[in-house]
């Protein structure tokens, strides 16, 4: 009996280590689950959120622009603070018009965002296709009479002279530079715009809206981009090919060149 007690310890001694052996491959398991946490943890921070176009953009009073395209329903319309304030956004003024009193803005308030401002002679284009030569003298003088709601075209009234352009679509400077009608419902292509007024249409812009907040645009996406006279009266930009943005910039004041 002792003999069999001695023969059973023996093979447990032997059976136990075996089975001990047998759970050992665990620790390889632990070590590929903690491989995928660190694969999970780099994917979230490769998932991070990216900071977005207008937290990176360059403020707009850093830039040196050379010329511009003012659009002049939003240079004269108050909408949101930026190059305007309440203290300083366009008001109307009362004038004589045809035996009446009209409010009307004087265009300076358009003017004042051209770069080289006005001199010499103007060619206003209107809508019908037509042109006509202006002084910068006369140009200076005349005042805004619009509807903002409206898709009729501004009356532009020089009261001193009665200078009168009933059909305005836009006006280039001899310096190149341009003020642009866009009323109310009113859609044009952007690269039309800029090739209208004799600036490239292959080459990059900047649109500047009126709080300050800009986006280049190239010239594929200018190809396919608008400018749109809202049913409000504000004039916004749409460029579906342009990332940034999601392509959208509401209450466009100016085009400038990109600074090569």
């Amino acid at each position: 009996m002792k003999k069999l007690l001695i023969v059973m310890l023996l093979l447990l001694m032997l059976v136990i280590p075996a089975a001990c052996s047998s759970e050992a491959p665990a620790a390889p398991e632990e070590s590929g689950e903690a491989a995928a946490g660190g694969e999970e943890s780099a994917a979230g921070e490769e998932g991070e959120a990216q900071p977005t176009y207008k937290e990176i953009m360059v403020p707009y009073d850093e830039l040196v622009p050379t010329a511009r395209i003012v659009l002049l329903q939003n240079a004269i319309n108050f909408s949101r603070e930026g190059f305007y304030t309440a203290d300083n956004k366009p008001v109307p003024e009362e004038i004589s018009y045809n035996g009446e009193t009209v409010a009307a803005y004087p265009i300076s308030y358009a003017a004042n965002f051209l770069i080289k401002g006005i001199s010499g002679d103007l060619t206003i284009t209107n809508n019908d296709g037509s042109t006509q030569a202006i002084s910068a003298a006369d140009f200076a003088g005349l005042y805004v009479m619009i509807d903002f709601t409206s898709d009729a075209p501004p009356v532009l009234y020089n009261p001193e002279n009665g200078t009168t352009i009933t059909d305005f679509l836009f006006a280039v400077t001899a310096g190149g530079e341009a003020i642009y009608s866009v009323v109310s419902g009113s859609i044009y292509n952007a690269a039309e715009i800029i090739a209208n007024v004799g600036w490239d249409p292959e080459a990059s812009y900047r649109y500047v809206a009126t709080d300050k907040f800009h986006i280049p645009v190239g010239p594929a996406e200018n190809a396919t981009g608008e400018i749109r006279g809202t049913l409000s009266g504000a004039i916004n930009g749409s460029f579906p090919d342009l990332a940034i943005a999601s392509g959208k910039i509401n209450d466009v004041i100016f085009i400038e060149p990109m600074e090569e």
